[in-house]
C-alpha cells in the first residue's frame, strides 16, 4: 500500500468528522448534520483508492456513489422514526438494516449504474425532508472529549474497512457503500443518547440537506477526474457546499 494511501486512510476521515462534530458544538445539530452529510468519508475513501489502485478504478468506484445515497435517504427515515420506540443502539440497527438492504436491491438491480437514479436522488433527498417528524425546541448540549475522540475512532475504523475490503466488494458496492453513513451512524448515535430526540430529529433534517452536497459533489467529480485528475476535487466541493446551503436556505424557506 503506498505511504499517501495510508495517510489518507488514518488521518482524513477521522479529522473532518472531529472537525463536523465541533462545528456541531458550535452551531447547532442542524449545521453538524449539514456538514457531515457532505462526503467527508467518501472523499478520502476515493482518494485513497485512487492512490492504492489506479484512476481508473476510483472513477468506477465514484460512479455509483450518488446513485448509492438512495440507500441514506432510506436510512435517514428510519433513523427518525425508529428513534421513537427504541435507544441509540436499537434505532441506529434499524437504519444499518434498512440501508444495507437498499444498498443490496440497488447493486442487484443494476440501479446504481443508473445515471437517473444519480440525478433524481437530488430531489428524492429533497422531498424526504418532509417526512422527517418535526422537531420541538431542544436544548443545547455540550460534546465531552471522549465522545469526540469516540466518533473520530469510529470513522477511521470503518474507512480503514470499506477500503480494505473494496477490490472483494466490486467498484460498484464498493461506490454504493462510499456514502455508508459513517458520519450519520458516529454523531446522531451520541446526540440521541445525550440530547434526545429532537435533536436527532434537526439533525438527520441537516444530514439530508448535506446529502444534496454528497450527490452533486460526484455528479461534478466523476466526469472531470478523466480530464483533469485530482483537481476535479476543487470544483467538485465548490459545487457540493453551494448545493448544501442552497438547499439549506430553500428548507428554512418552504419548510
Amino acid at each position: 500500500m503506498p505511504s499517501s494511501a495510508l495517510i489518507v486512510k488514518l488521518f482524513a476521515a477521522p479529522l473532518l468528522i472531529g472537525a463536523a462534530s465541533l462545528a456541531g458544538r458550535r452551531w447547532g445539530p442542524q449545521i453538524a448534520g449539514l456538514l457531515g452529510g457532505l462526503p467527508l468519508v467518501a472523499i478520502p475513501i476515493v482518494l485513497a483508492l485512487w492512490l492504492e489502485y489506479g484512476p481508473e478504478y476510483a472513477i468506477k468506484v465514484a460512479g455509483a456513489a450518488s446513485a448509492g445515497l438512495w440507500a441514506n435517504v432510506v436510512y435517514m427515515l428510519v433513523l427518525a422514526h425508529a428513534s421513537r420506540y427504541f435507544s441509540w443502539l436499537g434505532t441506529i440497527f434499524c437504519g444499518w438494516a434498512a440501508y444495507l438492504l437498499t444498498a443490496l436491491i440497488l447493486v442487484w438491480s443494476g440501479l446504481a449504474l443508473s445515471p437517473i437514479a444519480g440525478i433524481g436522488v437530488l430531489a428524492g433527498l429533497w422531498i424526504s425532508i418532509y417526512f422527517i417528524p418535526r422537531p420541538e425546541a431542544i436544548n443545547s448540549s455540550s460534546l465531552p472529549k471522549i465522545e469526540l475522540y469516540a466518533r473520530m475512532l469510529a470513522a477511521l475504523l470503518l474507512v480503514l474497512a470499506l477500503s480494505s475490503l473494496s477490490l472483494l466488494l466490486g467498484s460498484t458496492m464498493t461506490g454504493v457503500l462510499a456514502g455508508f453513513p459513517v458520519a450519520a451512524t458516529v454523531i446522531p448515535a451520541f446526540t440521541l443518547a445525550n440530547a434526545g430526540r429532537n435533536a436527532l430529529l434537526l439533525q438527520l433534517r441537516g444530514f439530508l440537506m448535506g446529502l444534496t452536497g454528497f450527490s452533486m459533489f460526484f455528479l461534478v467529480w466523476t466526469p472531470l477526474a478523466s480530464h483533469i485528475a485530482l483537481l476535479a476535487f476543487i470544483p467538485a466541493l465548490i459545487a457540493a457546499l453551494a448545493t448544501g446551503m442552497l438547499v439549506r436556505f430553500l428548507s428554512h424557506r418552504f419548510h
